[in-house]
């Protein structure tokens, strides 16, 4: 009687505990167009002073309730940055004054107290816009017009390679070798495509898209080889339908993914983030229309359901963290996900059981399934990773977890489950 009592409860908390979005209105005369979380707690963002009509750099170590202005380089128009650590990151911008290297990147490591010019001697001057991915201190990406420039040694030397009748428009790398680069094709039809790397820039995979007004300005190179791209807030035409391109031979073939449009007339796809190959969210509204909706997926952008309903007219950027998310772009506007709980899904597989349940401190909880599961997460109520742990066999300790209602996710290649369970 008391493992029915429990597992009804695990259920309700489970369904009144999906996180909703909140405005935060804590950037007064700023506007946000892109974020670089470092973790839950530890950002970064990309921002407009709209008083002194320059961009600059925030910071924020309370997973965005707070934000501080760091000191910024005196050069105008930054047009991307790239942080990996906390006080470390990157910042790219145009200096037209430089005739012979126009396009600049620069790095900090103490927070932007001291900035150290790494450009390389020549660049090329650019179509006004930049994009940079550092994978770490050493390794990075940078994307100018129809170049890619890259470093394995801190921006003392720079490879650069050439795109034929492709010019970058965004970027992201899985690490040094893996990466896949959304292209313009430089004409007024607006034709976009894919070209992925995995070999660190020496050969690229090529997909063109044939299609008006497809520009990939959206890229999420996540697990399980499995790549999404999109081109996001273009206008579309009577008879054309948001889609999302998905790989998961990490670039070598794509597949088209239409996205129901809830009917929402004319719609339009705001924004896409994916945190690994099966959870992400996307953002439709309607055409000029300042009312967008929030919609998630757990199963790889098959199904898709609704999440919130949000206010911001002029949508930057879409981003999630392990136990958040944030949407931002008007000014002295954030939406922030309190609880992402809701990307938790419940698989009820008979193939995959727990026991004990409920389960005490220090012992031993036993996962009877045929799947080897090579990693565990267990999450919290609110869908707070709590603790993260590699697996050698289909057996699990539960040591230090206070006693409560907790979901066990477990996870290989392949595959993946989340059961609810009760630690007394």
């Amino acid at each position: 009687m008391l493992k029915k009592t429990i597992t009804i409860i695990i259920i309700l908390i489970f369904k009144i505990s999906n996180g909703q979005w909140s405005e935060l209105n804590n950037i007064p005369g700023k506007a946000i167009a892109k974020f670089e979380f470092i973790d839950d707690d530890l950002g970064y963002a990309l921002a407009n002073d709209i008083s002194l009509n320059k961009n600059v750099i925030l910071k924020t170590i309370n997973g965005g309730n707070n934000w501080d202005t760091i000191p910024s380089l005196n050069g105008d128009g930054f047009m991307d940055i790239s942080f990996i650590s906390d006080g470390v990151g990157f910042v790219v911008f145009r200096d037209m004054n430089n005739s012979f290297a126009p396009m600049r990147i620069y790095k900090t490591s103490n927070d932007g107290i001291n900035w150290e010019d790494i450009s390389p001697s020549t660049t090329n001057t650019g179509m006004g816009n930049s994009f940079v991915q550092f994978i770490d201190e050493n390794i990075g990406f940078w994307g100018v017009a129809d170049v890619l420039y890259k470093t394995i040694d801190a921006g003392i030397n720079w490879d650069t390679i050439v795109f034929s009748n492709a010019y970058v428009s965004s970027l992201d790398f899985k690490d040094a070798n893996n990466g896949t680069i959304g292209t313009w094709d430089g004409s007024f039809f607006y034709g976009g495509g894919m070209q992925t790397t995995n070999d660190g820039g020496n050969t690229f995979n090529v997909f063109t898209l044939n299609n008006y007004n497809s520009v990939i300005n959206s890229v999420n190179y996540t697990t399980n080889n499995t790549i999404y791209t999109a081109s996001v807030s273009n206008y579309m035409p009577n008879g054309y339908s948001p889609c999302l391109y998905k790989s998961i031979d990490n670039g070598s073939s794509w597949d088209s993914i239409s996205i129901d449009t809830f009917n929402i007339p004319n719609a339009t796809l705001r924004a896409v983030d994916f945190i690994d190959d099966v959870n992400g969210k996307i953002i439709l509204s309607e055409q000029f229309n300042d009312t967008a909706y929030v919609y998630n997926t757990n199963d790889g952008a098959l199904n898709w359901s609704f999440g919130d309903t949000i206010i911001m007219n002029n949508i930057t950027d879409l981003t999630i963290t392990q136990n958040s998310a944030y949407i931002c772009g008007d000014e002295n506007k954030i939406f922030k996900l309190n609880n992402i709980s809701n990307s938790i899904e419940i698989n009820e597989k008979t193939d995959v059981l727990i026991f004990p349940n409920p389960v005490s401190i220090n012992e031993t909880l036993i996962i009877n399934s045929s799947y080897h599961f090579q990693f565990a997460e267990i999450f919290n109520i609110n869908g707070k990773l709590i603790k993260s742990i590699i697996m050698h066999s289909n057996k699990l300790k539960i040591t230090n977890v206070p006693s409560g209602v907790y979901y066990l996710k477990l996870s290989n290649e392949n595959h993946y489950f989340t059961k609810p369970f009760y630690v007394k």
